[in-house]
């Protein structure tokens, strides 16, 4: 999978896992969090 790093922190976290992606944007877990979150593709470097 693709990990990437949040511009924003989103609930104090950075990291991300990119899991799907629709339009201009991703379904990405929060690493460390346990939450999935939609992100649009400039919110986000990979790493």
């Amino acid at each position: 999978m693709k990990t990437a790093t949040l511009k924003q922190p989103q609930s104090g976290y950075t990291k991300i896992e990119l899991i799907k992606k629709i339009g201009y944007t991703w379904i990405a877990y929060i690493i460390g969090s346990g939450k999935e979150i939609e992100v649009y593709e400039d919110e986000f470097e990979l790493d």
